[in-house]
């Protein structure tokens, strides 16, 4: 079973990668984003239930002071909102190239007792908010969120 994991920033915690982000998308010249969040992804594959799945995020991926997470067994695109002003970017390593945080997850869980769980992947996951078409949110990603050589991303409203 492939189970894909969101840990973000709780609302009262300043997200400074999204606000770095943001700078630079104002330094690309680019009008119109209000805000960017983001968001650590992460994709544990294995013969594990849901508890064991809470207990991960919550003991291994998320600062619980901080940080909130979710988690499900699809790939699905999920929108919080229904707003048309924003727009979700996901970014993860291509097939094959090493993955360095998922083999530190893998093994995290494994010290942790658990068994069962044979592969671990990251990615990012940016939301923006703003007054922007295909073309422009391609250029914030190919320039700015993703390196195509060892990344793949995908753009979807909502």
């Amino acid at each position: 079973m492939r189970w894909k994991i969101e840990v973000s920033y709780k609302p009262e915690t300043p997200d400074a990668i999204g606000q770095g982000i943001l700078q630079d998308v104002t330094d690309l010249g680019l009008a119109g984003v209000e805000s960017v969040h983001t968001a650590q992804l992460y994709w544990i594959e294995g013969d594990i239930n849901s508890g064991v799945i809470e207990r991960i995020c919550a003991e291994l991926l998320a600062d619980p002071v901080t940080q909130n997470y979710v988690y499900s067994h699809s790939d699905n695109h999920t929108s919080r909102q229904s707003d048309d002003t924003i727009w979700t970017i996901e970014v993860q390593f291509k097939p094959g190239v090493t993955d360095a945080v998922g083999d530190s997850v893998l093994k995290g869980v494994r010290d942790m007792g658990i068994l069962g769980v044979q592969a671990a992947q990251t990615g990012q996951k940016y939301r923006i908010r703003g007054s922007l078409d295909q073309a422009k949110l391609e250029m914030i990603t190919q320039q700015l969120l993703a390196n195509e050589v060892i990344q793949i991303f995908e753009i979807w409203q909502g």
